[in-house]
């Protein structure tokens, strides 16, 4: 069989990326994600698949590729597909976010699952604190500078720059022909030279065909390229005016944003408090010699919030969390440092406050992507709700994990590739604009129709 690449998501969509590379009798997925509006137009918070019925309920709506030899005996149990032994080689990830692994529940557990050192670390965090859908798989890691081969396919993973550490795209040898996939990836970050080695690593290999992220390839981008740099000294403008309580909430698993308002808080005088979820994954990455983080209980306190007793008592909570309550904080203490606290809260935890009970004149910093679905708009409205309650004020502080349209261009410009498919991106056809940046052709994919080297 010829070298070819299959698309089954991440097509005219955000994430959703599953990729499926074939060559001889060699079958590997690059990626094998949830994508963000997955079946919105028949499940939601309510209408949810049934665990009960494996892969069935999403086979149904053509939420999950039926390829045979991919899945487990209990992701096939009431459904057409047999299971059969493992036709799949290998699952091959770019990074730990659910829209490029969130599927992998589903596979079979035999086939083995490739990922790098740090998105190990983040599995092994989840999974103690909750689950991971990397859970009972096992799992084989990589660095930058490795290289490793699958059957007749050779990867050589190159770290990029994301809102996630490690983050990777890859060089994909083929036996006839070469693919770069650039993964998710923005130059904007703290550490954007990372995504500079993967254009040059990429651009060396003279590509045949570039598999591209285009997230923020739009007309109506209004994002700006806000650098991380200019949150930190913005967040550091914010806290330093503020008398009373500063409440954010942004994703704990963004250490970019943990380093960097941990940076802003000691510059204002004030500690940094993490829910336990983060707590656990910066005690995980700390074994990563590559990734500085705070450490826990010493620069960054712990949130302790009530639980079943509601009286904080020890029995009230988890193994892995008992060992956070030396370090922690509860709503009465913050209560009596308000001026002296820079509190991070998931937004599903936002009721907190009522146990605070903050003096209003307090800073909220919105620090995660500003709202692009009726799901986040849903949730924009109920913060605003919840800070004009407070007497807090509001303000939007992010910086994306996405390269903007001008960047994307310059991917491509870089890398110089044969042929581009764009993924990731509800606007593949605006990808004719970057035209002028080689003699490359743009093929748009469609789901389930191969693409040839």
């Amino acid at each position: 069989m010829p070298p070819k690449l299959t698309c089954y998501g991440g097509v005219g969509e955000i994430g959703g990326n599953k990729f499926l590379l074939q060559d001889r009798d060699t079958q590997v997925l690059l990626d094998f994600g949830t994508g963000f509006s997955d079946g919105s137009a028949y499940f939601d918070s309510v209408i949810k698949p049934r665990g009960v019925n494996g892969a069935g309920d999403l086979f149904e709506f053509g939420l999950l590729p039926e390829i045979e030899g991919l899945y487990s005996e209990d992701a096939l149990q009431n459904t057409v597909l047999k299971h059969s032994d493992p036709k799949v080689d290998a699952v091959v990830l770019s990074h730990y976010h659910w829209d490029h692994m969130g599927r992998v529940e589903y596979v079979d557990p035999e086939i083995p699952v490739y990922c790098g050192q740090t998105a190990s670390l983040l599995h092994q965090a989840n999974s103690e604190t909750g689950g991971s859908p990397l859970d009972d798989h096992k799992l084989k890691t990589f660095r930058t500078g490795d290289r490793f081969r699958i059957g007749s396919i050779e990867f050589v993973p190159v770290h990029v720059d994301h809102s996630i550490p490690g983050a990777y795209g890859f060089i994909v040898h083929m036996t006839e022909g070469t693919l770069a996939y650039t993964g998710d990836f923005r130059f904007h970050g703290g550490a954007g030279s990372m995504t500079e080695d993967f254009i040059d690593a990429a651009h060396h290999s003279s590509p045949d065909l570039l598999l591209t992220e285009g997230t923020r390839v739009s007309a109506e981008d209004r994002r700006g390229n806000t650098t991380e740099s200019s949150v930190l000294k913005e967040a550091i403008q914010m806290v330093k005016a503020s008398k009373k309580l500063v409440l954010s909430t942004f994703r704990g698993n963004d250490i970019d944003r943990v380093n960097t308002f941990y940076k802003a808080a000691s510059a204002a005088g004030r500690q940094l408090v993490v829910s336990m979820k983060t707590a656990a994954l910066l005690e995980k990455l700390k074994d990563d010699g590559g990734i500085s983080v705070p450490r826990v209980g010493k620069d960054v306190l712990v949130y302790v919030r009530r639980k079943r007793s509601g009286t904080l008592d020890d029995k009230d909570y988890r193994q892995w969390e008992r060992r956070f309550l030396d370090h922690g904080v509860s709503a009465s203490d913050i209560k009596k440092r308000e001026g002296e606290t820079f509190l991070h809260l998931d937004a599903w935890n936002f009721p907190e406050v009522i146990d605070i009970k903050p003096e209003s004149g307090g800073t909220y910093i919105h620090a995660a992507t500003e709202a692009y679905n009726e799901e986040g708009e849903e949730e924009a409205v109920l913060i605003r709700n919840w800070t004009d309650h407070l007497g807090f004020s509001y303000h939007q502080l992010h910086a994306s994990g996405h390269a903007p349209m001008p960047d994307v261009g310059r991917m491509v410009r870089g890398v110089s590739p044969k042929k581009v498919v764009p993924i990731h991106t509800e606007h593949p056809e605006l990808f004719m604009g970057f035209r002028g940046f080689g003699k490359w052709r743009l093929e748009v994919p469609s789901i389930s129709k191969p693409i040839g080297l």
